[in-house]
């Protein structure tokens, strides 16, 4: 509007007086008006009328003319959009309108260039808000995150207690979480001392029991003698069950990882010594540290391995295998193996199903009880050496999966 109106007045200042009246004086005017298409126009009428030779041979109309300079835009030659205004003057003694136009097209592309910089600068502060904003967050939970992860080793028995290292705001809850594991761990570790110490208390008793009805079994008939028999090993295997439940514990605090390098050999050693005449082969990777309970591990693989060597004819093989999805134990022998139909009975604690194996028939059922605690699989079918194969699948717990590695 400024520009316009600066040109107008050089336009009214260009109009110089003359014998038959005033005229514009074209030397007065700016060159650009004889530039053809220049995008600067004019249109001078009074007694005479005067246009600009940028026009060439296009028309330019003036606009409504009021009270207050006003503008407006319009199409003009070659695509050009013109801004124009046109006023009314008098000089020399003489009415005149005069229309002035200037082309904004430039101008409406520099918008909407403006415009698109403006909406990507726009675009841009919000992501780095954002970006930051991810960042103070990220960098303001970390002592949560450490807190979770110190949570998660607690739970595994990697560790006692969490660290009361943390912000203020999250000492309260961190030093009441210590509490409540060690009240935890005082009242696990009285319940297993209980229970242990009442099976231990009972075994001298049962012992003096079967000594005497040793004594008394010339004395007495067989069918009193055998019920007295059956309830005294009943009274054996719940007793074996009240030691067994009092450290079946696989999430106690204080446990020992077990590793099979250290902890495999000296116990095939064991098994080997008590059955020479078995062949027992360990087909397994490197060596590496399981995350679950030493104790655990041990109780599992002698019961296994024990029994496999107590129904085999020669060979027993046994392999294992740690990835990211969880550890797989199988046990295989080639003796006469489980009927299909027979399997799911011989899991049931104390079922045996040939009386003249040695034992009380327990040992399935305490490995069925530890896959149980660890929330793992069992399942039993027949093996490629002809016998039983025993297969053991325990999960990974979350914390245990970015450390586990195949073998």
């Amino acid at each position: 509007m400024t520009l316009l109106q600066s040109e107008t007045d050089s336009l009214l200042a260009a109009m110089t007086p003359g014998s038959s009246g005033a005229y514009l004086d074209l030397s007065k005017v700016d060159p650009d008006y004889r530039r053809p298409y220049s995008g600067r126009y004019f249109i001078v009428e009074g007694s005479e009328r005067w246009r600009s030779r940028s026009l060439w041979d296009q028309r330019l109309s003036a606009v409504g003319i009021a009270d207050e300079p006003t503008t407006e835009l319009v199409p003009g030659p070659k695509g050009q959009q013109l801004l124009v205004l046109s006023q009314q003057y008098l000089s020399h003694g003489e009415p005149l309108t005069i229309t002035v136009a200037l082309d904004y097209q430039p101008l409406l592309v520099a918008f909407k260039q403006a415009r698109w910089w403006l909406w990507g600068l726009g675009a841009a502060v919000i992501c780095v808000a954002l970006i930051l904003q991810q960042g103070v967050l990220l960098y303001a939970l970390r002592p949560l995150r450490r807190a979770r992860r110190e949570l998660a080793e607690w739970r595994s028995g990697e560790r006692l207690q969490l660290n009361e290292a943390v912000p203020l705001e999250l000492t309260p809850l961190v030093t009441e979480i210590n509490h409540l594991g060690r009240q935890i761990e005082r009242v696990l570790e009285r319940s297993r001392s209980s229970a242990g110490d009442l099976g231990h208390a009972l075994k001298t008793p049962l012992a003096v029991l079967e000594s005497r009805l040793d004594n008394l079994s010339t004395n007495l008939p067989p069918d009193q003698l055998l019920p007295l028999r059956e309830q005294l090993d009943l009274m054996h295997r719940q007793l074996e069950r009240t030691l067994q439940r009092a450290r079946l514990a696989p999430e106690q605090q204080r446990g020992e990882r077990f590793h099979s390098g250290t902890d495999l050999p000296p116990l095939m050693a064991t098994l080997q010594s008590l059955y020479p005449q078995r062949d027992i082969q360990l087909l397994a990777g490197p060596a590496a540290s399981w995350p679950y309970d030493r104790e655990d591990m041990q109780e599992l693989l002698g019961n296994l391995i024990d029994n496999a060597c107590k129904w085999s004819q020669n060979r027993v093989e046994v392999r294992w295998l740690l990835n990211a999805e969880g550890l797989l134990l199988q046990v295989a022998d080639d003796g006469p193996g489980i009927a299909p139909q027979a399997r799911a009975e011989v899991l049931e604690r104390g079922t045996r199903l040939d009386q003249q194996v040695p034992g009380h028939g327990l040992g399935l059922g305490i490995v069925l009880d530890l896959v149980q605690a660890y929330d793992g699989e069992l399942e039993l079918s027949e093996a490629t050496l002809g016998g039983l194969l025993v297969e053991v699948r325990l999960p990974l717990r979350a914390e245990s999966k970015r450390g586990a590695q195949r073998p």
